[in-house]
């Protein structure tokens, strides 16, 4: 019998191969998905009674931390990019398409499908802390982050504190109420706990974050497709080129109403208008509307503590409130770089720009009350 020593070592190769394998998957693959866990998602992966003990606080700082630095230099470098921002807006823009003023503009016959509609049911985010029936509908480039901190906070004030937690580490991926106290419908909290007449209804106090519907569009564009882009083609393949954002937004809406379909894309919650966020399409006449601020701890601090004075909450829980606001601001602040001043002068100086903006927030403007820009 001739042996065929190829294919033996052949057939020896692929068994070493094989054993290899099944050590790799049983042992080293396991030991390796739960240092990564334990590394970088402990904060989320812990169960609950886990979260809040002493071992906690420096590995969620320290993945904070790095997190905030990276996408702080990644800011800095993408904020400054000047020459290509004002290469990218360098086009001329057209004059007015409708000369009359908004209410003209949004309200005749003409306005039924050139403005778009009030209403719509797009998402519901909802924070609460029931022990002072107290709950807040949060909005993307609203001070969604900094509301979801403060319902956190008054959910439960001693685990919070206890864990080291602050309000401007707070993020959407590491949160610490996540799970805890959030709900996506106002049916919901309803349900939870038990709100079912108007008597009830005015035990509770329903807020929501407002914001000027220019200030949020500026804020949520620098922020977005400037600051940290989101995807390879992100901001609907515009990039830096606000007009073409605008006008994509703007057409992108107006397909998705002929569709009668809302897609809740990642452009679509941050600047879709707020009118279609919060359940308000029933909702409206129950909520508190707190105006925006770029200094939450100005404008916010003044329309919020006499709601959480009248839900009873305790002078130190406001006061520390108070404290983490005048902190300082989040990392996703974008008002004071040079890149937000060069699109909010671009932006207020063009008539059309103005004229796509309010066809797109007009029930925003008139909703919440905020004022037209000049000559609408």
């Amino acid at each position: 019998m001739v042996v065929n020593w190829a294919i033996v070592r052949k057939a020896l190769l692929i068994s070493s191969l094989l054993l290899f394998s099944v050590v790799f998957i049983l042992d080293f693959l396991p030991r390796q998905v739960e240092h990564v866990q334990r590394k970088y998602y402990a904060p989320i992966i812990q169960p609950r009674d886990q979260r809040e003990d002493d071992v906690f606080v420096p590995k969620f700082k320290r993945y904070h931390d790095d997190r905030t630095e990276k996408e702080r230099l990644k800011s800095v470098e993408n904020l400054g990019r000047m020459d290509l921002i004002r290469k990218a807006n360098s086009d001329p823009l057209p004059p007015r398409a409708f000369t009359g003023s908004a209410l003209q503009m949004c309200s005749n016959k003409t306005g039924d499908s050139v403005c778009v509609p009030k209403f719509k049911q797009l998402e519901t985010r909802i924070r609460t802390a029931s022990n002072y029936n107290l709950s807040t509908c949060i909005i993307q480039k609203s001070m969604s982050t900094v509301m979801t901190a403060i319902m956190c906070y008054l959910h439960n004030e001693r685990n919070f504190t206890e864990a080291g937690r602050e309000f401007a580490r707070e993020c959407t991926a590491v949160r610490f109420c996540q799970n805890k106290n959030e709900f996506a419908q106002v049916a919901g909290v309803r349900k939870e706990f038990n709100i079912r007449t108007k008597e009830e209804t005015k035990k509770w106090r329903f807020t929501m974050i407002t914001r000027d519907p220019i200030d949020r569009f500026l804020s949520g564009y620098v922020d977005k497709c400037i600051r940290i882009p989101h995807g390879a083609g992100y901001c609907n393949g515009c990039h830096r080129n606000m007009t073409c954002f605008i006008l994509s937004e703007y057409d992108r809406i107006q397909t998705q109403l002929a569709r009668g379909h809302l897609f809740r894309s990642f452009e679509d919650r941050h600047f879709f208008p707020q009118n279609w966020r919060c359940d308000l399409f029933k909702e409206y006449n129950n909520y508190r509307f707190l105006r925006y601020s770029s200094d939450p701890s100005d404008t916010l601090l003044g329309d919020l503590i006499p709601i959480l004075e009248e839900q009873r909450v305790p002078a130190s829980s406001i006061q520390f409130i108070r404290d983490q606001l005048n902190a300082g601001r989040t990392v996703h602040s974008t008002v004071q770089s040079e890149a937000r001043t060069f699109y909010e002068q671009r932006l207020k100086s063009s008539p059309f720009l103005l004229e796509y903006i309010i066809r797109i927030f007009y029930y925003d403007f008139v909703l919440f009350k905020y004022p037209f820009p000049d000559g609408f």
